[in-house]
This record gives structure tokens, C-alpha cells and sequence, in this order.
């Protein structure tokens, strides 16, 4: 099972975002760059950066500090927020260095957008968010409904070619509730896709839920908020940096 780290960005900052709610974001570090190199200190094998202001407003405002991550360490970038045409989707991977894109809002609205992704780069190169809330699909940064059950997207995606998505209960981001097995399950179990569950994992006891579906396709996780606020026993890289860099202001868990 593959632990994908997340480092999402608003306002070239690294935060977090519970349940989708702008009002509760919460600053974790002033620079995303230095947590992305910790991360690889970790030897984590490949890191998620969403541009939050890009999934809201639609365009990259972040774009220099993802570029910066980029080149900063040495392992591939997975990348969301805001790629919306195929001219961003070509130069956040053609300049800014990312390894893969994330589309959310793009897949819902442009299917000739994803046609033409396909046809100019891999299916490799390409995932697709399923974000739900009540069992309903949500888009624009998780503010408007899209009318389309995961499931049903996830089948129309599969039917164009993805290979890969990305699902998560938006309810249940950033605060440790756990993942949507139920619906990772009926996912799986209905198409052939890769899947990578995000969202709500807590501890060691839901990576082991998620695990269980391994066999049917779901094969990686996305975790943000327990390994920023060291959820994990094996975890010691927070405990090294507090001491090390006071500007990264982590919380304290006893």
C-alpha cells in the first residue's frame, strides 16, 4: 500500500481544510517547500500538492512554489487545483515539473478535455478526484453540486480511458473520522479502475481497512492531517524539525 503524503497550499502556505470548509482552514507551515524535503527525508516515495485557491478560483496561484517543490526533491509530484484546460495540464508538467495531474471540476465539465489529455499524454499521467458529499459528486473546490453519484462518474471515466482515481467523503476531510470503505468498496467492486482512498484516515487501524481492499484495486492512500500531527508510532520526523525550525509552528501531541 503506497502512503502518498498531501501538502495542500493556500496563499503559498501549507494548510489544512476540514470538511471542505474555508472558514476552518488551520496554517501548518509558512513554507510548503520545507515540509515537501522533510516529507523525502522520510523517504516518502511520491507527494500530492493541491493548489487550494486554484480548486476554488481556477487558476494556479501558487504555480512558483509548486514549480520550487519541484525541484527540490527527487521524487514524483502529483498535482491538483485548477488545471482546468489542457494548455495548464500541459505546462504544469512540461514546466513546472509535475509528474501527474489531478482532475476534478475539468473531468465533470469538459470530457473533451480528458479525450484530448489521453490523447497527447498516457493514461499514466492522469487521475481523476472523485470528491463526494452525500453520495452526490461535488465540484469548484468542493462548493457546488455536480448531480452525478461517484459511482456513475467513476464508470463514465472509466469508459473514456482513466485508469486512476482519486476518491474521498469530503465530509471527512481533516478530521480523522475515517475513510469510506462502503463506498471505496462498491467503487472497486463495480469497475476496473486503480484507486487511491483520501480522506478521514486517523491511525494505523484505518490504513489496515483500507488494506483490506488491496486485492481490489484500491492501492494507495493520501494522508494529511495524522502525519502532521504525528498519528503514526513510527513517526519521528515532527519531534526532530519542532526542535530544529520554530517557524514551522507543528502542533504538540502528547
Amino acid at each position: 500500500m503506497l502512503v502518498i503524503p498531501v501538502i495542500d497550499i493556500k496563499d503559498g502556505r501549507c494548510v489544512r481544510v476540514i470538511q471542505g470548509l474555508a472558514e476552518s482552514t488551520e496554517f501548518y507551515s509558512e513554507s510548503p517547500i520545507k515540509i515537501a524535503k522533510l516529507l523525502r527525508k522520510e523517504n516518502f516515495k511520491t507527494i500530492h500538492i493541491t493548489d487550494l485557491d486554484g480548486a476554488i478560483f481556477g487558476n494556479m496561484k501558487n504555480a512558483e512554489v509548486i514549480r520550487e517543490i519541484s525541484k527540490s526533491v527527487d521524487i514524483p509530484i502529483q498535482l491538483g487545483g485548477g488545471i482546468r484546460n489542457i494548455e495548464t495540464a500541459r505546462w504544469a508538467i512540461e514546466e513546472l515539473g509535475v509528474y501527474r495531474i489531478v482532475m476534478g471540476t475539468a473531468a465533470l465539465t469538459d470530457h473533451d478535455l480528458i479525450k484530448r489529455f489521453l490523447g497527447e499524454f498516457s493514461s499514466s499521467k492522469l487521475v481523476v478526484c472523485i470528491d463526494e458529499k452525500l453520495n452526490n459528486v461535488v465540484m469548484d473546490g468542493w462548493i457546488n453540486y455536480a448531480d452525478i453519484t461517484p459511482l456513475d462518474f467513476a464508470k463514465t471515466m472509466e469508459s473514456m480511458g482513466v485508469k486512476r482515481v482519486i476518491y474521498q467523503d469530503v465530509t471527512r476531510v481533516g478530521n480523522l473520522s475515517g475513510p469510506h470503505i462502503e463506498r471505496l468498496l462498491e467503487i472497486a467492486q463495480n469497475t476496473k479502475l486503480k484507486i487511491t482512498s483520501a480522506g478521514g484516515i486517523s491511525s494505523y487501524k484505518d490504513l489496515r481497512n483500507v488494506m483490506d481492499l488491496e486485492k481490489l484495486g484500491v492501492d494507495s492512500v493520501m494522508i494529511s492531517r495524522a502525519l502532521y500531527e504525528n498519528q503514526f508510532p513510527c513517526q519521528r520526523i515532527w519531534r526532530d524539525i519542532e526542535s530544529k525550525d520554530t517557524s514551522l509552528e507543528l502542533p504538540k501531541v502528547n
